[in-house]
């Protein structure tokens, strides 16, 4: 029995733990800010601390949404189609943290 799979498992469940803190916070802020307008909302953003969760909740969301796809990937599609898939789940993970960061950086700065 190979042990391939210890460190994705490990991985997986590390950013399970980081995501949870973040996603409590997040829940957090959406009820506090509830009923905002766009002018409030950019200050919150503003906020460097609030800019940097967001942005780490969104990094660590896509690295985990990257291995769990990579793990549904790798049990149920076999043949040519399975490296091309493993290849679009990396770019949508590094296409969705980075569209998303970008869209931080420009509405709070």
């Amino acid at each position: 029995m190979s042990k391939k799979g210890t460190p994705t498992f490990v991985m997986q469940r590390a950013s399970a733990v980081i995501l949870a803190p973040l996603a409590i916070w997040f829940l957090w802020s959406l009820t506090v800010n509830a009923g905002d307008d766009f002018t409030a909302a950019r200050a919150w953003l503003s906020d460097i601390k609030n800019a940097l969760l967001l942005g780490a909740l969104i990094v660590v969301g896509a690295f985990h949404m990257r291995i769990g796809m990579q793990e549904i990937i790798d049990d149920y599609i076999h043949g040519r189609l399975r490296g091309a898939l493993l290849a679009l789940n990396w770019l949508a993970a590094i296409a969705i943290a980075a569209v998303t960061l970008l869209s931080i950086a420009t509405v709070a700065f």
